[in-house]
């Protein structure tokens, strides 16, 4: 039997067992599978150690099997080291540049969840030069992967007017995508606009209804306005 051949059965010997919660098998199936250099073993081993899934999460092991999957162009591999860097999780030093180099990588193979960090890191300026219109770029090809969170940063973008024409019915229309999702920001933002008429008269009524969804999930100033919202509604029923 090949070496390879003998991965891959590893391989699906331990994705069997993880599967079936029994994630010590897992591991050390994996572990051979990995020494054999399987893609998918390094990558999955990373995900165990990143989220401390049948293991005590560690960091710097999850990183090095990310890398060894990522230096085999494993496109989440390259994505997940890029959140490493991004956040400095374990003994690493949060590194924008370094994760924008990542998230690149993937961005590249149409990930969207790394052409929306890159663009957050565009941006801000965070470890690459401010470029608000390679931020709109890869944002726009998140969203048009569906992309819940680039949808909705795409619509501050519109809305502020930053590195595209100010546009607030597309900003509605992107905020309302993001909302019907279940994104609280989006639900909270879409709210403000309804509330404060932005695209021409107010509409309280939808204005609760959003502030009401998002506040549901916690988010605070959603929260904060519900209240000052049913103080408005009570004065306009005693009128």
């Amino acid at each position: 039997m090949l070496a390879h051949e003998e991965a891959q059965i590893n391989f699906d010997k331990g994705a069997n067992a993880f599967y079936a919660k029994d994630f010590e098998k897992a591991h050390s199936v994996w572990e051979r599978a990995a020494k054999e250099n399987n893609v998918e073993a390094c990558y999955n081993l990373g995900l165990m150690y990143a989220n401390g899934t049948g293991i005590e999460r560690c960091y710097d092991k999850a990183h090095y099997y990310f890398s060894k999957a990522a230096d085999e162009e494993h496109t989440e591999a390259e994505y997940s080291l890029g959140v490493l860097h991004n956040m400095g999780y374990g003994n690493l030093e949060e590194d924008p540049a370094e994760a924008a180099y990542w998230y690149h990588r993937a961005a590249e193979k149409n990930h969207p969840q790394a052409q929306c960090n890159l663009a957050s890191l565009y941006e801000s300026g965070q470890g690459v030069t401010r470029d608000y219109l390679r931020a709109v770029e890869l944002y726009s090809r998140a969203a048009e992967l569906g992309y819940v969170v680039a949808i909705f940063n795409l619509g501050v973008l519109c809305e502020n007017g930053t590195g595209l024409e100010k546009d607030i019915k597309r900003a509605i229309t992107l905020y309302t995508i993001a909302a019907d999702a279940g994104l609280s920001p989006a639900q909270y933002n879409l709210g403000v606009l309804y509330a404060t008429g932005a695209n021409g008269s107010a509409d309280i009524e939808k204005a609760y209804d959003l502030f009401s969804k998002a506040a549901d999930q916690g988010h605070e100033l959603a929260i904060e306005n519900l209240q000052t919202l049913k103080e408005v509604i009570s004065d306009l029923e005693k009128e």
